[in-house]
Parts: C-alpha cells; structure tokens; sequence
C-alpha cells in the first residue's frame, strides 16, 4: 500500500466549517485522508457516510481500521458508513442509509496513490498493465475496448474532449493503424503508440509526457466522469440543509469548468425577461459562492506532493 496525501486538506476541512454532531458525506473515499479528518472533527455525535465506486479503496479502509482503534469503533457504531457506490447515485445511497439532510458534502474528484500506483488497474503508463482504467470493476468498458473497436473519429474526439490532446487525430490514426496489426492490450504497448506518434518538435518542449492527456480522456471516457460529476452535484444541492456546504476538488480543467458553470447558476436570482415589469418567475439564488477564486495548493504543498499541482477546490454555501 502506498502513502496517500489528501490534497487542500486543512483548506478543506476549514471551507466546510465543520462541528461535533454534524452529518457529513465524503462522496469519493479514494485514500481516506479526507475521510479520517472529518471523522476527527464531528465525532462525538456526528455521522460520516464515506461513498466510493472502487471496491478496493473500501477494503483498504477496513483492513487499516484494524490497527486503528477510534475508525474501528466508529465503523462498529456507525459513526463512519463505507458505502460501495458511484457519488452520482448520491440521493439513493443517502436513502437507504436512512440519512436526512446533510451539513456538508465533499468530492475530491482526483484518484488515490494505490488506485494510480496498482499496475493491474491501468490507470497509469508509467507502469505496465492491463488497458482496465474502471475505478468499478463491475462495469463493462474498459480503455481496452475503446482502442480497439471505437472509431479513429470517435477517439480523437474522446482524446480532444476529455485530454485537450492538440494531437488528438494524429494518437488516432496510429492507434487504429496498430490495432490493424494486433490487438492493444497493455498500459506500455499504448504509451509506445503515443510516444512514436507525437512530432519530435513538440514532444522535446512538453513538461508533460506525451501519454499524460491520452491516458486521462481515456480515464474520463472509461468512467463518465463527466456526466457523473454533473448527476453528483444535482444531488448534493438537493441533499444539503440550508446553511450546508458543499466543496469539490478538480484536477481536471473540464471538471472545474463544469463545477464552475454549476455554482454560477445557482446563484442566480430572477430569470423573467427584462421586459417583465415584476419578477414572475419567483427564482431565488440557491447558494453563496464561499470561493470567489479557487483555492488551489501552496508552494510548499506542492512541492510535498505534486500530484496536487492542478487542484483547485471551490466550496458553496447552500441558503
């Protein structure tokens, strides 16, 4: 197992102004360090529900909690709940886990060190392994199946959407040009792909490997990502009490863009036309933004882990 550092964790943790009693969701477990600092703060009397779709961050956790006594207990008493599920299904699981509404719910949408450092999940290129990327195992599509049978135009598209891949059509057209000749099965055999494909000119200038963006469209598009962040924050608004907060972590430009757009429109008031000479349509803003810009990590973070480097938490207050 690896060490797992929450990224923004006292930023967090003070952004969500949490107290004793309080009922938190922490809808992306991953390594628990947001987990456990939450548990810190609201116990006693408080009540955590720790939601993730990978089942094996949740057997970590379990398994750690037997050489730590206060998780061991709170898991015993149900002041901690592990809950095996995707955050977008976030109003059912809160149901069956009989939860009212909730003081604060947080989304940290990075991935943890185990789940990047596990070669057999194929998240990483730097590692070889099976072409899975599926934090839910049960799911059927996997990176594998998209190189393989989706179209050159149907990849470019997912690398240019979801990667911001400027070379987007040329990674295509060699991947198609490969799989033509056999199958591409592993992390290092599509990394090669990439690699060989990219300009010279450009590749020898990138701070970044030419594989980084490849390898995250492909994460996105494995996992939807993106229309699961959408569902999750219609949920969390639906189960925060007034006064709630709800903060999201994003390491990608499209998710915070996407959290982004969210926060702005429910601050919006009154929709009438500006013809209408009285307001009509009743709307009031939903939510203070508590981050006008977002917070992203310090220097001395970053430095300390650099997988922090393009986080960016936003937190709202619900009114």
């Amino acid at each position: 197992m690896t060490k797992h550092i929450p990224v923004l964790l006292e930023e967090t943790m003070e952004g969500l102004y949490l107290k004793k009693g309080d009922v938190v969701i922490d809808a992306t477990l991953g390594g628990g360090g947001h987990t456990r600092e939450i548990l810190r703060r609201i116990l006693p009397g408080g009540r955590e529900i720790a939601i993730d779709a990978d089942a094996e961050a949740l057997g970590r956790m379990r398994e750690s909690a037997q050489s730590d006594e206060p998780l061991a207990q709170a898991l015993a008493d149900r002041s901690l709940t592990l809950v095996q599920g995707n955050y977008s299904s976030l109003g059912r699981i809160l149901e069956q886990e009989d939860v009212g509404p909730c003081d604060a719910i947080l989304a940290d949408l990075g991935f943890s060190s185990d789940q990047i450092e596990a070669a057999e999940r194929g998240f990483s290129f730097l590692r070889s392994g099976p072409l899975d990327m599926r934090l839910d195992r049960s799911t059927p599509l996997t990176a594998e199946k998209i190189v393989n049978t989706f179209s050159p135009e149907e990849i470019s598209r997912i690398l240019r959407d979801y990667g911001d891949e400027r070379e987007s059509w040329r990674i295509a057209q060699a991947i198609t040009a490969s799989r033509a000749i056999r199958p591409i099965t592993t992390t290092d055999e599509l990394r090669d792909i990439i690699e060989k494909a990219y300009p010279k000119g450009r590749r020898h200038r990138m701070k970044i490997h030419p594989a980084t963006r490849t390898f995250q469209a492909l994460r996105i598009a494995v996992n939807q990502e993106f229309e699961h962040l959408a569902a999750f924050l219609a949920a969390a608004m639906e189960r925060l009490k007034p006064g709630g907060r709800l903060a999201v972590i994003a390491f990608h430009s499209g998710e915070d863009a996407l959290v982004k757009r969210f926060f702005k429109e429910k601050t919006r008031g009154c929709i009438c036309p500006p013809a209408f000479p009285i307001c009509r349509c009743g709307r009031k803003p939903a939510v203070n933004i508590l981050t006008k810009k977002p917070i992203i990590p310090t220097e001395r973070e970053r430095l300390a882990n650099p997988r922090a480097r393009s986080a960016k938490l936003r937190i709202i207050g619900k009114l």
